[in-house]
Formats: C-alpha cells, sequence, structure tokens
C-alpha cells in the first residue's frame, strides 16, 4: 500500500469518528489531577506537529507508542498523516479514556495501565521492538527516579537511534537527563505557540 493509499484509509477510519469527549477528559482530570496535568487536549497545530515529530524521530519498522493518549488529539494527528491503527499503541491509565479511545479509533490497540511499567505492558501483549515514542505523561510531576525509568525501558525496546518525543508545558526538560544511574540526551525541538498554553516539545535520545 503506498502512502497516498495508507493516509486515505486512515481519514476514512476517522470519517465519522472525529467526535471527542470533552466531559471524559475533564472527568479523568478530576479524578486523578497530577496524572492528566492540565485539562486541556492539544491543539489540531500542536497534534500535528507532535505527530510529525514523532515519526520522524523513529529509524525503523515497529509501531509508535503513544503515553497518555487522552482523548486522541496526536492520535488522531498520526492517522491523518499516513498511519494504520496497527501503527499505533497507546498507553492510557484511565478507564473510561480507553473506552473513548477504542470507539473514536476502530482496530487501534488501547493499553490500559499505568505507562511508568511500560516494558512490562508491552511484553503482555507480544511487542518486543518499537519505532518511537511519543509521551504526554506530566513527567514534572513524576520522581525523577520513576521517570527516567519509564524512559530506560522505552529505549530497550527501540534499536539504536530510536528517541523519545516529550511534551511539556515547563520552560525546562521535563526529565532531568542526569537526574539517576539512566543517563540520556536531551534535545530542545522547538516551542508551539498556537496552544493554550504554550508548549515545548523535547526530544531525548539514550547516550551511546
Amino acid at each position: 500500500m503506498t502512502m497516498t493509499e495508507r493516509t486515505r484509509a486512515s481519514r476514512t477510519l476517522l470519517r465519522g469518528s472525529t467526535w471527542i469527549s470533552g466531559f471524559a477528559f475533564l472527568r479523568s482530570w478530576w479524578r486523578a489531577p497530577a496524572a492528566v496535568g492540565l485539562p486541556l487536549t492539544s491543539s489540531p497545530w500542536t497534534a500535528r506537529r507532535l505527530a510529525k515529530a514523532v515519526l520522524e524521530a523513529g529509524r525503523s519498522d515497529g509501531p509508535i507508542v503513544e503515553l497518555g493518549a487522552g482523548t486522541g488529539a496526536v492520535t488522531g494527528a498520526l492517522l491523518a498523516l499516513g498511519c494504520l491503527p496497527q501503527d499505533v499503541v497507546v498507553v492510557e491509565r484511565d478507564a473510561e479514556l480507553c473506552r473513548v479511545l477504542k470507539k473514536r479509533f476502530h482496530g487501534l490497540q488501547v493499553l490500559h495501565g499505568d505507562a511508568l511499567h511500560l516494558g512490562g505492558l508491552l511484553r503482555d501483549v507480544g511487542i518486543a521492538s518499537v519505532r518511537a515514542v511519543l509521551s504526554g505523561l506530566p513527567m514534572r510531576a513524576i520522581p525523577a527516579e520513576l521517570a527516567a525509568r519509564c524512559y530506560a525501558q522505552a529505549f530497550e525496546l527501540m534499536p539504536d537511534g530510536g528517541a523519545i518525543i516529550q511534551y511539556t508545558y515547563g520552560l525546562r526538560a521535563p526529565v532531568d537527563p542526569t537526574a539517576s544511574e539512566h543517563r540520556f540526551k536531551a534535545s530542545f525541538v522547538g516551542r508551539e505557540w498556537r496552544n493554550f498554553p504554550p508548549m515545548g516539545i523535547w526530544k531525548y535520545r539514550p547516550l551511546q
């Protein structure tokens, strides 16, 4: 299947299922505000920019893994750019948001669980290799060692050259690359001003 055909197929899957339950997202935030971060979804410009960043970051085969997909703003952008549902695996800890994602994106693999235990979640469903990871987790609210361990588990599943794209509302790198025994290289991709509040995008790679 050509990229054009894949894009058309993805848009067909999205057509008729583009509704988003904003109340579901707000209820998720109300239940666990620290786990969700801000009760705001990404703007269309931000979602597309994040989707492009993670697609460019992956240098191998395998699915793209999205951590903390919410109601699927970035997931939808990935499909609109040509990914098929089987090309993407999302991890979401809120059961209601998992149901929203499954209903909105037919055929999408949605894992209900804590992304901080990423390695075990993916092994349980037979995923041994991933292309890249997109993280919307509020890493600044997570203990540095746990955040670094989550990244380390992700890098263990990536061939050389894999990367994690992390977005944050803060001004600094959301995960300190020197805060634990796991060592990473963090680079600032840019800031998306067409988002409220403006969002910073970072790329992490393991130190060789």
